[in-house]
Protein backbone atom coordinates (compact mmCIF):
# COMPACT_ATOMS: atom_id res chain seq x y z
CA UNK A 1 0.00 0.00 0.00
CA UNK A 2 1.43 3.37 -0.99
CA UNK A 3 2.02 6.23 1.38
CA UNK A 4 -0.77 8.30 -0.20
CA UNK A 5 -3.28 5.53 0.39
CA UNK A 6 -2.18 5.17 4.05
CA UNK A 7 -2.56 8.90 4.72
CA UNK A 8 -6.08 8.82 3.36
CA UNK A 9 -6.95 5.92 5.64
CA UNK A 10 -5.76 7.71 8.84
CA UNK A 11 -6.93 11.25 8.00
CA UNK A 12 -9.64 12.43 10.45
CA UNK A 13 -12.85 13.71 8.99
CA UNK A 14 -13.67 17.21 10.50
CA UNK A 15 -17.05 17.56 12.11
CA UNK A 16 -19.08 20.36 13.89
CA UNK A 17 -20.83 20.44 17.26
CA UNK A 18 -23.66 18.03 17.79
CA UNK A 19 -27.10 19.36 18.72
CA UNK A 20 -26.66 18.09 22.28
CA UNK A 21 -23.35 19.95 22.65
CA UNK A 22 -24.91 23.16 21.37
CA UNK A 23 -27.79 22.84 23.82
CA UNK A 24 -25.35 22.29 26.69
CA UNK A 25 -23.37 25.41 25.73
CA UNK A 26 -26.54 27.51 25.40
CA UNK A 27 -27.75 26.27 28.78
CA UNK A 28 -24.46 27.18 30.43
CA UNK A 29 -24.53 30.67 28.89
CA UNK A 30 -28.12 31.12 30.07
CA UNK A 31 -27.17 30.14 33.61
CA UNK A 32 -24.23 32.56 33.60
CA UNK A 33 -26.46 35.38 32.37
CA UNK A 34 -29.08 34.55 35.02
CA UNK A 35 -26.38 34.67 37.69
CA UNK A 36 -24.71 37.85 36.43
CA UNK A 37 -27.78 39.92 35.47
CA UNK A 38 -28.96 40.63 39.04
CA UNK A 39 -25.43 41.68 39.96
CA UNK A 40 -25.27 44.02 36.97
CA UNK A 41 -28.69 45.46 37.78
CA UNK A 42 -27.71 45.92 41.42
CA UNK A 43 -24.53 47.73 40.38
CA UNK A 44 -26.49 50.02 38.08
CA UNK A 45 -29.03 50.80 40.79
CA UNK A 46 -26.22 51.50 43.24
CA UNK A 47 -24.82 54.00 40.74
CA UNK A 48 -28.25 55.59 40.32
CA UNK A 49 -28.68 55.85 44.10
CA UNK A 50 -25.29 57.54 44.35
CA UNK A 51 -26.33 60.09 41.74
CA UNK A 52 -29.59 60.67 43.60
CA UNK A 53 -27.70 61.24 46.86
CA UNK A 54 -25.38 63.66 45.10
CA UNK A 55 -28.35 65.59 43.68
CA UNK A 56 -29.77 66.02 47.17
CA UNK A 57 -26.36 66.98 48.51
CA UNK A 58 -25.92 69.71 45.91
CA UNK A 59 -29.45 71.02 46.46
CA UNK A 60 -28.89 71.08 50.23
CA UNK A 61 -25.60 72.94 49.80
CA UNK A 62 -27.40 75.40 47.54
CA UNK A 63 -30.05 75.95 50.21
CA UNK A 64 -27.37 76.56 52.81
CA UNK A 65 -25.58 79.01 50.51
CA UNK A 66 -28.96 80.74 50.11
CA UNK A 67 -29.23 80.82 53.90
CA UNK A 68 -25.76 82.36 54.24
CA UNK A 69 -26.48 84.98 51.58
CA UNK A 70 -30.11 85.90 52.24
CA UNK A 71 -30.51 85.02 55.92
CA UNK A 72 -33.14 82.29 55.59
CA UNK A 73 -33.79 79.05 53.71
CA UNK A 74 -35.49 79.33 50.28
CA UNK A 75 -39.02 80.61 50.51
CA UNK A 76 -41.86 78.47 49.18
CA UNK A 77 -43.49 81.07 46.95
CA UNK A 78 -47.20 81.66 46.55
CA UNK A 79 -49.05 78.77 44.99
CA UNK A 80 -49.25 76.41 42.04
CA UNK A 81 -50.41 79.08 39.56
CA UNK A 82 -47.32 81.24 40.04
CA UNK A 83 -43.68 80.62 39.08
CA UNK A 84 -40.44 82.46 39.74
CA UNK A 85 -39.76 86.13 39.01
CA UNK A 86 -36.13 87.28 39.19
CA UNK A 87 -37.22 90.87 39.93
CA UNK A 88 -38.95 90.07 43.23
CA UNK A 89 -36.03 88.96 45.39
CA UNK A 90 -35.81 85.94 47.68
CA UNK A 91 -38.35 86.64 50.41
CA UNK A 92 -42.11 86.48 50.83
CA UNK A 93 -42.72 88.73 47.79
CA UNK A 94 -41.22 86.01 45.56
CA UNK A 95 -43.95 83.93 43.87
CA UNK A 96 -41.66 81.11 42.71
CA UNK A 97 -40.99 77.93 44.68
CA UNK A 98 -37.92 76.76 46.56
CA UNK A 99 -36.18 75.17 43.56
CA UNK A 100 -36.42 78.40 41.57
CA UNK A 101 -35.00 80.35 44.51
CA UNK A 102 -32.01 78.06 44.91
CA UNK A 103 -30.97 78.30 41.23
CA UNK A 104 -28.38 81.09 41.69
CA UNK A 105 -26.73 79.03 44.41
CA UNK A 106 -26.28 75.89 42.28
CA UNK A 107 -24.66 77.68 39.33
CA UNK A 108 -27.92 78.19 37.42
CA UNK A 109 -28.16 81.98 37.57
CA UNK A 110 -28.89 82.33 33.85
CA UNK A 111 -32.03 80.20 34.16
CA UNK A 112 -33.12 82.15 37.23
CA UNK A 113 -32.54 85.55 35.64
CA UNK A 114 -34.36 84.65 32.41
CA UNK A 115 -37.65 85.02 34.28
CA UNK A 116 -37.32 88.76 34.81
CA UNK A 117 -37.29 92.12 33.05
CA UNK A 118 -36.20 94.54 35.77
CA UNK A 119 -39.71 95.54 36.85
CA UNK A 120 -40.92 94.55 40.32
CA UNK A 121 -44.70 94.79 39.85
CA UNK A 122 -45.25 94.36 36.12
CA UNK A 123 -44.40 91.67 33.59
CA UNK A 124 -43.43 92.13 29.97
CA UNK A 125 -44.02 89.69 27.14
CA UNK A 126 -40.31 88.92 27.23
CA UNK A 127 -40.48 88.03 30.89
CA UNK A 128 -43.47 85.76 30.30
CA UNK A 129 -41.57 83.95 27.59
CA UNK A 130 -38.40 83.70 29.68
CA UNK A 131 -40.38 82.13 32.53
CA UNK A 132 -41.92 79.61 30.15
CA UNK A 133 -38.52 78.66 28.74
CA UNK A 134 -37.27 78.02 32.28
CA UNK A 135 -40.30 75.86 33.05
CA UNK A 136 -39.79 73.59 30.05
CA UNK A 137 -36.01 73.23 30.55
CA UNK A 138 -35.31 72.33 34.18
CA UNK A 139 -31.94 71.36 35.60
CA UNK A 140 -30.90 67.71 35.71
CA UNK A 141 -30.19 68.04 39.43
CA UNK A 142 -33.89 67.76 40.29
CA UNK A 143 -34.33 64.38 38.58
CA UNK A 144 -33.82 61.00 40.27
CA UNK A 145 -32.26 58.59 37.71
CA UNK A 146 -33.91 55.56 39.32
CA UNK A 147 -37.39 56.91 38.69
CA UNK A 148 -37.46 58.29 35.17
CA UNK A 149 -35.23 59.57 32.42
CA UNK A 150 -35.60 62.95 30.82
CA UNK A 151 -36.61 66.28 32.27
CA UNK A 152 -39.71 67.42 30.40
CA UNK A 153 -43.07 65.65 30.42
CA UNK A 154 -46.65 66.10 29.21
CA UNK A 155 -48.79 68.62 31.11
CA UNK A 156 -52.46 67.69 30.62
CA UNK A 157 -53.95 69.87 33.38
CA UNK A 158 -55.24 73.42 32.79
CA UNK A 159 -54.82 73.26 29.01
CA UNK A 160 -51.87 75.27 27.69
CA UNK A 161 -51.81 77.50 30.79
CA UNK A 162 -48.64 77.34 32.90
CA UNK A 163 -48.81 80.25 35.34
CA UNK A 164 -50.11 83.79 35.71
CA UNK A 165 -46.57 85.10 35.25
CA UNK A 166 -45.48 82.86 32.37
CA UNK A 167 -46.44 82.55 28.72
CA UNK A 168 -48.81 79.76 27.74
CA UNK A 169 -47.45 76.71 25.99
CA UNK A 170 -47.96 76.71 22.21
CA UNK A 171 -50.26 74.02 20.75
CA UNK A 172 -48.42 70.77 20.22
CA UNK A 173 -45.78 71.62 22.82
CA UNK A 174 -47.76 71.31 26.03
CA UNK A 175 -44.97 70.14 28.32
CA UNK A 176 -43.35 71.11 31.60
CA UNK A 177 -40.33 70.12 33.63
CA UNK A 178 -40.85 68.42 36.97
CA UNK A 179 -38.85 67.53 40.05
CA UNK A 180 -38.44 64.28 41.98
CA UNK A 181 -37.50 66.13 45.18
CA UNK A 182 -39.66 68.01 47.67
CA UNK A 183 -38.78 70.40 50.46
CA UNK A 184 -40.03 69.74 54.00
CA UNK A 185 -43.04 71.86 54.98
CA UNK A 186 -43.64 70.14 58.33
CA UNK A 187 -45.25 67.27 60.17
CA UNK A 188 -48.88 68.23 59.57
CA UNK A 189 -51.10 68.31 56.50
CA UNK A 190 -50.83 71.18 54.03
CA UNK A 191 -52.98 74.24 54.21
CA UNK A 192 -55.17 73.25 51.30
CA UNK A 193 -56.22 76.68 50.11
CA UNK A 194 -56.72 77.80 46.49
CA UNK A 195 -53.74 79.42 44.80
CA UNK A 196 -53.51 83.19 44.52
CA UNK A 197 -56.12 84.48 42.09
CA UNK A 198 -58.59 81.63 42.41
CA UNK A 199 -61.17 83.49 44.52
CA UNK A 200 -61.34 86.43 42.09
CA UNK A 201 -60.73 85.03 38.62
CA UNK A 202 -61.15 81.93 36.53
CA UNK A 203 -59.06 83.42 33.73
CA UNK A 204 -56.28 81.02 32.69
CA UNK A 205 -53.98 83.48 30.96
CA UNK A 206 -50.78 85.38 31.72
CA UNK A 207 -51.31 88.57 33.74
CA UNK A 208 -49.61 91.95 33.16
CA UNK A 209 -49.00 92.58 36.87
CA UNK A 210 -49.43 91.14 40.37
CA UNK A 211 -52.82 92.66 41.11
CA UNK A 212 -54.35 89.25 41.82
CA UNK A 213 -52.12 88.94 44.87
CA UNK A 214 -52.67 92.40 46.34
CA UNK A 215 -55.52 91.44 48.68
CA UNK A 216 -55.15 87.69 48.80
CA UNK A 217 -55.97 86.26 52.28
CA UNK A 218 -52.81 84.29 53.04
CA UNK A 219 -53.05 81.26 55.32
CA UNK A 220 -49.87 81.73 57.33
CA UNK A 221 -47.16 84.24 58.09
CA UNK A 222 -43.48 83.90 57.19
CA UNK A 223 -42.83 81.61 60.19
CA UNK A 224 -45.75 79.30 59.45
CA UNK A 225 -48.12 80.57 62.12
CA UNK A 226 -51.67 80.01 60.97
CA UNK A 227 -53.91 82.92 60.15
CA UNK A 228 -57.53 82.88 61.29
CA UNK A 229 -59.16 81.26 58.27
CA UNK A 230 -56.66 78.36 58.16
CA UNK A 231 -56.41 75.40 60.48
CA UNK A 232 -52.79 74.26 60.26
CA UNK A 233 -49.51 75.71 61.53
CA UNK A 234 -46.65 74.89 59.18
CA UNK A 235 -43.72 73.44 61.08
CA UNK A 236 -41.21 72.73 58.31
CA UNK A 237 -38.46 74.66 56.59
CA UNK A 238 -40.13 76.01 53.44
CA UNK A 239 -43.78 76.76 52.64
CA UNK A 240 -45.93 79.61 51.37
CA UNK A 241 -44.09 82.93 51.82
CA UNK A 242 -41.74 81.36 54.37
CA UNK A 243 -38.60 82.96 55.77
CA UNK A 244 -37.16 80.30 58.09
CA UNK A 245 -33.72 81.03 59.55
CA UNK A 246 -31.41 78.82 61.61
CA UNK A 247 -32.69 80.31 64.87
CA UNK A 248 -36.16 79.04 63.96
CA UNK A 249 -34.88 75.45 63.78
CA UNK A 250 -34.57 74.93 67.51
CA UNK A 251 -34.42 71.13 67.26
CA UNK A 252 -31.08 71.43 65.43
CA UNK A 253 -30.18 71.44 61.77
CA UNK A 254 -28.88 67.85 61.88
CA UNK A 255 -32.23 66.69 63.28
CA UNK A 256 -34.55 68.39 60.82
CA UNK A 257 -35.44 67.37 57.27
CA UNK A 258 -34.66 69.90 54.56
CA UNK A 259 -35.32 68.09 51.25
CA UNK A 260 -36.45 64.54 50.55
CA UNK A 261 -37.44 62.31 47.70
CA UNK A 262 -41.18 62.28 47.09
CA UNK A 263 -43.65 59.49 46.42
CA UNK A 264 -45.14 59.04 42.92
CA UNK A 265 -47.34 56.37 41.37
CA UNK A 266 -45.25 54.69 38.60
CA UNK A 267 -48.26 54.67 36.30
CA UNK A 268 -47.96 58.45 36.06
CA UNK A 269 -44.20 58.92 35.83
CA UNK A 270 -44.53 60.36 32.32
CA UNK A 271 -48.11 61.47 31.72
CA UNK A 272 -48.65 64.23 34.31
CA UNK A 273 -51.95 62.87 35.59
CA UNK A 274 -50.91 62.39 39.22
CA UNK A 275 -52.26 65.07 41.53
CA UNK A 276 -48.81 65.43 43.04
CA UNK A 277 -46.94 65.69 39.72
CA UNK A 278 -49.13 67.77 37.43
CA UNK A 279 -47.59 71.24 37.75
CA UNK A 280 -43.98 72.38 37.21
CA UNK A 281 -40.66 72.24 39.01
CA UNK A 282 -40.59 75.99 39.78
CA UNK A 283 -44.15 76.67 40.93
CA UNK A 284 -44.82 78.03 44.37
CA UNK A 285 -46.18 76.18 47.38
CA UNK A 286 -47.98 73.02 46.24
CA UNK A 287 -47.78 69.27 46.73
CA UNK A 288 -45.66 68.76 43.61
CA UNK A 289 -42.59 70.28 45.26
CA UNK A 290 -43.52 70.34 48.96
CA UNK A 291 -44.22 67.32 51.15
CA UNK A 292 -44.88 66.68 54.84
CA UNK A 293 -44.53 63.87 57.36
CA UNK A 294 -48.19 63.56 58.28
CA UNK A 295 -48.02 60.13 56.60
CA UNK A 296 -45.15 57.61 56.52
CA UNK A 297 -42.79 57.60 53.53
CA UNK A 298 -43.72 55.16 50.78
CA UNK A 299 -41.98 53.24 48.04
CA UNK A 300 -43.42 53.98 44.58
CA UNK A 301 -46.07 51.43 43.63
CA UNK A 302 -48.79 51.14 41.00
CA UNK A 303 -52.49 51.63 41.68
CA UNK A 304 -51.90 53.86 44.68
CA UNK A 305 -52.13 57.65 44.78
CA UNK A 306 -50.56 59.78 47.50
CA UNK A 307 -49.80 63.41 46.74
CA UNK A 308 -48.52 64.41 50.16
CA UNK A 309 -45.89 61.90 51.31
CA UNK A 310 -42.18 61.52 50.95
CA UNK A 311 -40.92 58.36 49.25
CA UNK A 312 -38.94 57.12 46.27
CA UNK A 313 -38.44 54.52 43.57
CA UNK A 314 -35.51 52.89 45.39
CA UNK A 315 -36.06 49.36 46.66
CA UNK A 316 -35.37 49.62 50.36
CA UNK A 317 -34.62 53.24 51.27
CA UNK A 318 -35.43 56.84 50.41
CA UNK A 319 -33.02 59.72 50.82
CA UNK A 320 -33.39 62.93 52.77
CA UNK A 321 -31.06 65.91 53.09
CA UNK A 322 -30.99 67.46 56.53
CA UNK A 323 -30.77 71.18 57.24
CA UNK A 324 -27.05 70.87 58.00
CA UNK A 325 -26.44 69.62 54.44
CA UNK A 326 -25.93 65.93 55.25
CA UNK A 327 -27.78 63.28 53.23
CA UNK A 328 -29.16 60.19 54.93
CA UNK A 329 -30.81 57.02 53.69
CA UNK A 330 -34.03 56.31 55.57
CA UNK A 331 -36.12 53.15 55.80
CA UNK A 332 -39.71 53.08 54.62
CA UNK A 333 -40.39 51.42 57.99
CA UNK A 334 -39.21 54.43 59.97
CA UNK A 335 -41.27 54.94 63.12
CA UNK A 336 -44.07 57.38 62.15
CA UNK A 337 -43.46 59.45 65.29
CA UNK A 338 -39.74 59.73 64.50
CA UNK A 339 -40.60 60.69 60.94
CA UNK A 340 -42.91 63.46 62.14
CA UNK A 341 -40.35 64.58 64.69
CA UNK A 342 -37.67 64.98 62.01
CA UNK A 343 -40.04 67.09 59.92
CA UNK A 344 -40.97 69.47 62.76
CA UNK A 345 -38.24 72.08 63.19
CA UNK A 346 -39.15 73.03 66.76
CA UNK A 347 -41.19 70.41 68.60
CA UNK A 348 -38.52 69.93 71.25
CA UNK A 349 -38.71 66.13 71.02
CA UNK A 350 -35.76 63.74 70.83
CA UNK A 351 -36.16 62.28 67.35
CA UNK A 352 -33.84 59.30 67.46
Amino acid sequence: MGSCEKSKMFRRIPRGFTLVELLVVITIIGLLVALLLPAVQAAREAARRTRCQNNLKQLALGCNNHLASVGHFPTGGWGWWWVGDADRGFGKEQPGGWIYNVLPFIEESAKHDAAGDGAFDTMSTGQHQGAREAIVSPVAMVSCPTRRHGLTFDKPSDGLFLAFNAANNPPGENVAGRSDYAVNCGDLGHNEYPPVGFPTTTDRSPQPDYGLADDFPWCSDSKGNKIERCGVTLTGVSFSRSEIAVENITDGTSKTYLIGERYLNPEHYLDGWSGGDNETWCTGYNNDNFRNAARPPRRDRSNFEDSWSFGSAHTSIWYAAMCDGSVQGRSYDIDPLVHKCLANRSDGAVCE
